[in-house]
């Protein structure tokens, strides 16, 4: 089969492997569908061949059976998470593979930057008639994140709340439309204009550039500051914008990994009583929850698809998408 190798700073190829095959209570899935993610960014600056194959927002049919597996058969179209937790804990017999108190990120599942992967059964939730594998690709991790995200957060969106969104790329503009699914007033924020612009198309009331923070938000809000902010862009400073954008009870609710920040709590959160919420990734409920969001048409899993390109095609343009060139918002690679 073929598969995508790094093999040092922006060198991929396509290389020919073995099929995987699947031990006891694991399916293998033929690929249909791959997102690329920003956290696969590594991938094009890697200084060392990569053994492994990268590839997590995976969708496809099941091809083979391990032992044991009796919940899925044959020619089942899955959509796959990726966080494989120890299978036996409270959280992972609940499908919440992300809130495992053993998880290393050691058996975790990649591959999707290739024709076939193994992957737990119990990790590959059925994609419902009326969704096709893009949109499978789609729901569990680019969707799925920010509506994860959402829920910890528990911030009563429903009732108009004002949010800042902070980042808009591909989870920033989920975190968006899912917000005005739910009637909020979303102001989001970037440094890139098309990314700005996408915001506006996915239903943002207002977008703003980081330098117009925090006055744009208080601005907007009668002198008070956002409820809740969603951070998804992992830089520190996006970080104390989204602090000092907050009124007296807010939630920062952090999704953008990779960065460092250094805050005074007596001054920044203590005397401003505000939360901060650690969400990652989504739980198998939350997936499902997503998937009947797009079938009732709420929201549409492909609002920001920007690109669809082959495998072949694929080491060509993934530095553009990693570095947001060319206007994309969102790459998903295809196969036959």
């Amino acid at each position: 089969m073929k598969v995508m190798k790094a093999f040092g700073p922006g060198d991929l190829r396509i290389v020919e492997v073995d099929k995987p095959e699947p031990e006891p209570g694991y399916v293998r899935v033929k690929a249909r569908a791959s997102g690329i993610c920003g956290s696969d960014k590594g991938l094009w600056h890697t200084k060392v061949k990569r053994e492994s194959v990268a590839g997590h927002e995976v969708a496809g049919e099941v091809d083979k059976l391990g032992d044991g597996v009796l919940s899925l058969k044959l020619g089942d179209r899955v959509m796959i998470n990726n966080v494989v937790g120890c299978g036996n804990c409270p959280a992972c017999r609940n499908g919440a593979f992300v809130l495992c108190p053993y998880w290393d990120g050691t058996k975790d599942v990649g591959n999707g930057f290739g024709e076939y992967l193994t992957a737990p059964a119990r990790n590959c939730v059925k994609i419902l008639p009326g969704l096709d594998f893009i949109d499978g690709a789609l729901i569990m991790d680019n969707w799925g994140t920010p509506y994860g995200g959402i829920q910890r957060g528990a911030v009563d969106f429903c009732c108009g709340s004002d949010v800042l969104v902070n980042g808009c790329g591909p989870i920033g503009q989920a975190a968006v439309v899912l917000l005005k699914s739910m009637r909020s007033f979303v102001i989001a924020c970037d440094p890139v204009k098309f990314r700005r612009d996408s915001a506006l198309e996915n239903g943002a009331d207002v977008v703003c550039s980081p330098d117009e923070l925090p006055d744009k938000v208080y601005n907007l809000t009668n002198g008070q500051g956002a409820h809740a902010a969603l951070e998804c862009s992992g830089n520190g400073a996006a970080y104390e914008n989204c602090i000092r954008s907050l009124r007296i009870g807010g939630t920062l609710i952090a999704v953008g990994e990779g960065a460092e920040y250094t805050f005074q709590p007596s001054d920044r959160l203590i005397r401003r009583s505000l939360s901060i919420t650690g969400t990652w990734y989504s739980t198998l409920q939350q997936a499902g929850e997503v998937m009947r969001m797009a079938l009732l048409k709420q929201i549409d899993p492909k609002a920001f698809l920007s690109k669809l390109v082959t495998l072949d095609e694929t080491p060509a343009i993934f530095g553009k998408v990693v570095n947001c060139e060319d206007n994309i918002i969102k790459c998903v690679i295809v196969f036959d």
